[in-house]
């Protein structure tokens, strides 16, 4: 985090976070995975959610230096907070990135029309070779395979436990259009299994929060996060998918 009493920057490292996933346990991962966004959230936000306590709510503290050293002696165990330090430099973008390479890690920032390929790259390099023996990958579907599907449709991975269990990955930030096909084609793919006579599946929808001011994204994004029938998983918590087929024992849907 950098600010001048003004201007704040804050940014934390997916990728770190990962490597340290072997010597937390999945409960206090995914307590400080979902801490973290939520500071993001709230620091970059007109909104700020409450984190801690109620007084955090205020978002003009985190610009505040005696905050964040009151901040630097609370712990909740997982989480910690340095004492701030005052640095010569100007709280700028150029000078922000160059802090966070020096004392962070590499500075990850992926351009927009490359969102899409990574999230799906994140995804087949993270969970695919946890799964691979348990479901089919990649696979692709049409007529041939369920009577009622009038569409063919590639599905990220497809297995069974007794109900169908599958997994589709979404950009919520591309063009609507676009994103209400895709997300179209993965219900045509519940219906049709169901059809047949194969309720109850589990069906994973893998992405990331669109920003709120992308209005049709973030609402199909919440929609789907709501529904009774479809979950939806960030990305950087795909151990839950992968558990959960570990723990159900899935089979590839196709043998």
């Amino acid at each position: 985090m950098m600010t001048d009493g003004t201007e704040i920057y804050f940014k934390y490292s997916a990728s770190k976070l990962n490597a340290v996933k072997s010597i937390l346990s999945h409960d206090k991962l995914q307590l400080v995975k979902t801490f973290l966004r939520n500071l993001d959230k709230d620091i970059n936000s007109a909104h700020p959610a409450v984190l801690f306590a109620k007084e955090m709510a205020d978002h003009s503290r985190w610009a505040n230096a005696s905050y964040l050293s009151y901040l630097s002696r609370y712990s909740n165990n997982v989480v910690q907070f340095s004492a701030p330090k005052e640095i010569d430099l100007p709280a700028g973008e150029s000078d922000f990135r160059w802090l966070f390479e020096k004392y962070v890690f590499k500075y990850e920032e992926a351009a927009q029309e490359d969102r899409e390929s990574d999230i799906i790259s994140h995804v087949k390099k993270s969970l695919y070779p946890a799964i691979a023996e348990n479901v089919n990958i990649d696979i692709t579907l049409d007529s041939n395979d369920l009577q009622n599907l009038f569409a063919s449709i590639e599905v990220n991975f497809l297995g069974a436990n007794g109900v169908p269990v599958a997994g589709q990955t979404f950009d919520f930030e591309k063009k609507h259009h676009f994103l209400e096909n895709d997300v179209s084609r993965y219900v045509s793919l519940v219906k049709a299994l169901e059809l047949e006579g194969k309720r109850n599946g589990k069906y994973f929808v893998l992405g990331r929060e669109p920003q709120q001011s992308n209005q049709k994204g973030h609402g199909l994004w919440t929609h789907i996060r709501d529904s009774h029938f479809l979950e939806f998983i960030d990305i950087d918590e795909y151990e839950i998918v992968e558990e959960y087929i570990k723990r159900n024992d899935v089979r590839p849907y196709f043998r």
